[in-house]
């Protein structure tokens, strides 16, 4: 069964600071499993710790009931812990973090350079795409143009065609010169047959 550093140093009647000495001397450190903000011992690490800690236990025990310690050795001992936590700290966060994030940022290196290359290919495409559009916009534009003059050209002659029927229509409705006086005719002259003079 998994336990975290305070409940095997509440279990043994310690403080954290003894447990987490003990870690650093049996140089389990690296071995922690952590889970959010605390680190989970296993039952070996858990054995490990407990036969490290009662073994210096019994030589501190026997040496404090023969002395008591002074003030200045319990200040001493604080700051030798808060350095050990510092040191535990760092040595148990810093490699498994640089080995993580080195991991994470080989995988997300390696994604980017492949979403790259895909992304390199579909330009390759695309460029290729608007290559052929564009030819094909130049053959439509050079298709109108000869549209557009051959429309032209045959405007023109069905207008030369429509000119030359009209002049000849305008011959052939002209009035010979007998007929214009009738045509100069008044309608009561007309009507009653007389002519004007």
């Amino acid at each position: 069964m998994e336990m975290t550093i305070k409940q095997l140093a509440n279990e043994l009647g310690v403080c954290k600071q003894t447990v987490n000495n003990a870690i650093l001397q049996l140089n389990l450190q690296d071995t922690l499993h952590k889970v959010g903000n605390k680190y989970l011992l296993s039952e070996t690490q858990i054995l490990q710790i407990k036969s490290q800690i009662k073994t210096p236990k019994t030589s501190k025990s026997t040496k404090s009931t023969k002395s008591t310690k002074s003030t200045n050795e319990n200040e001493d001992n604080e700051e030798k812990t808060q350095e050990t936590t510092a040191f535990f700290e760092k040595s148990t966060k810093t490699p498994k973090t640089s080995k993580s994030t080195n991991e994470k940022e080989k995988t997300t290196i390696s994604f980017l350079e492949l979403q790259n290359e895909i992304l390199r290919k579909q330009l390759v495409i695309k460029d290729n795409q608007i290559r052929l559009l564009q030819e094909q916009i130049g053959q439509l534009t050079n298709a109108m143009e000869n549209l557009t003059t051959a429309l032209n050209a045959e405007q023109a002659l069905h207008a030369g065609t429509i000119q030359r029927q009209l002049s000849e229509h305008s011959v052939m409705d002209q009035p010979s010169d007998v007929e214009q006086p009738k045509q100069k005719q008044g309608l009561f002259p007309r009507l009653f047959g007389r002519k004007e003079s």
